[in-house]
């Protein structure tokens, strides 16, 4: 109920603040009216009483004038009348409750009225009307009246605008509480549901929202972009299905041409077995050899016919045209198998090829023809780039380190397949078009300039990344980081 709080908090100064403006400007025009009416209705006795007191002042003298001011005073309830002397020698019961300098204005004869802090601490509303005496003796009639029933009012117009706001608070919480519950909170969270479905690939599930207010419209677009999206997901789906393929495709494609410039090494390697195989026959056949010399031209036969064998069906695992397919395997064996396919072209470059093994590595979790494609293309450049001979290493290992295309990525353990050749180098504006496709520095015949490419794709991935390091004329090492089953 965020919604809710946020909203009726936002109802609630508003009332407040309308309420308590129009509450202060409603009770300042009662006070005024109030102040108004006191002010008048003094005004309005003391003109009444102001002819008879001087009439009979003339008439009857000064006590009956005073009596008829007393007899006054006590018919009336709210108000206080009495008769003051303006000067300062009158005696104390006829003192102005007023100080005399604010009463100037009825020594001028003009009516007065002031309001005036008693002794005892209370206000009260003092108004004094002139009278003329015989005497010529400056005195006037004052009615005072208290303000406590002003202070009364206020209290209770005060009171009134708390109760009505408090109620009007109230009311516009339980009526706000129904209308958000009703029209936007259940659909809301249907529409969250909705949401959180289409997050989970699900978007078969349509959502139906009564009304035509702007919630109504936003199930109705997510239900036209579920569609839309379910549409572009198959799209996307063909689309992905058909580039993997064509993918595969070239990566069989590559690994095909890379058999293809194997195959004058491989009649080579496969014609030594196969020529031992036929003398060895041959002697057989001539009928002249013992039965001990019989049976070891059989064994030989028999090892040469399993050295073919294993060569053929290293060439096709490799060729072989098959799904990747990932499965938890030991690396060192397809660094194993690499290197005896790759013997043969090594050797008859003059080159030596050397493997190291540095510690325990975990098996992974990978395509193991993918895998040995990786390998293969980057030690065939490496063969290529030693044109004289020398070594070349293929070393295994286990490296923490961070993984550089992920920002912010915390290090984990890879595993690690080193190859350092002794060869050419690559210039150095070169190497940031290594993996480009087509690129290529190798003569016209050479290359076609996909193999490192595809191995780059192929390490991609899995979630790891090639490393290069080279100098022209000092060789160049290749480091590519694997993901170690525990880190996938």
């Amino acid at each position: 109920m965020k919604i809710y709080l946020k909203i009726y908090l936002s109802i609630v100064g508003l009332l407040i603040a309308i309420l308590g403006i129009d509450g202060y400007l409603s009770i300042n025009q009662d006070v005024t009216n109030f102040n108004r009416d006191m002010k008048t209705d003094a005004l309005l006795i003391g003109q009444a009483m102001s002819g008879m007191v001087e009439h009979t002042w003339k008439v009857t003298g000064e006590d009956e004038a005073i009596r008829l001011i007393n007899n006054a005073n006590k018919k009336e309830h709210s108000i206080k009348i009495r008769w003051v002397w303006l000067d300062n020698s009158a005696a104390a019961p006829y003192l102005p409750q007023a100080p005399l300098e604010m009463l100037f204005r009825v020594l001028q004869g003009q009516n007065v009225s002031l309001v005036i802090k008693t002794k005892e601490g209370k206000e009260s509303r003092c108004t004094y009307v002139p009278i003329t005496t015989v005497s010529q003796r400056q005195g006037a009639i004052e009615f005072s009246e208290s303000l406590l029933a002003l202070k009364h009012h206020i209290y209770k117009s005060c009171l009134r605008v708390l109760v009505i706001t408090m109620l009007l608070l109230l009311a516009s919480a339980l009526l706000l509480w129904y209308i958000v519950k009703k029209m936007i909170t259940k659909p809301l969270k249907r529409l969250i549901e909705k949401a959180r479905e289409i997050g989970r690939g699900n978007l078969a599930v349509d959502i139906f929202i009564s009304g035509k207010d702007e919630i109504s419209e936003l199930g109705a677009t997510m239900n036209t972009m579920s569609k839309e999206l379910s549409t572009a997901r198959k799209a996307l789906q063909t689309e992905n299905e058909a580039r993997l393929a064509a993918l595969d495709e070239l990566r069989h494609a590559e690994r095909l041409a890379t058999i293809g410039k194997f195959s004058a090494e491989m009649a080579h390697e496969l014609g030594t077995p196969l020529n031992v195989i036929t003398g060895r026959s041959k002697l057989i056949r001539t009928e002249s050899l013992g039965p001990n010399e019989v049976i070891e031209c059989s064994r030989i036969i028999g090892e040469q016919a399993e050295r073919v064998t294993k060569i053929i069906r290293n060439l096709l695992g490799f060729a072989r045209h098959s799904s990747p397919k990932r499965t938890l395997i030991d690396i060192e064996q397809i660094a194993g198998l690499v290197l005896e396919i790759l013997k043969p072209r090594a050797r008859k470059k003059q080159i030596v090829l050397e493997f190291t093994k540095n510690g325990q590595i975990p098996r992974l979790v990978i395509d193991p023809i993918q895998i040995q494609q990786v390998m293969i293309n980057l030690i065939t450049n490496g063969i290529q780039a030693m044109p004289h001979g020398g070594r070349l290493g293929l070393e295994l290992g286990v490296q923490d380190v961070c993984n550089p295309n992920i920002k912010n990525s915390l290090q984990k353990n890879y595993a690690t397949v080193r190859i350092t050749d002794e060869g050419e180098g690559i210039a150095e504006e070169n190497l940031k078009h290594l993996f480009d496709p087509f690129f290529s520095t190798k003569e016209t015949g050479e290359g076609t300039g996909l193999g490192l490419s595809i191995t780059h794709g192929i390490v991609e991935d899995y979630g790891g990344w090639i490393e290069v390091k080279s100098q022209t004329g000092q060789g160049s090492c290749f480091t590519v980081f694997l993901p170690l089953e525990e880190d996938k």
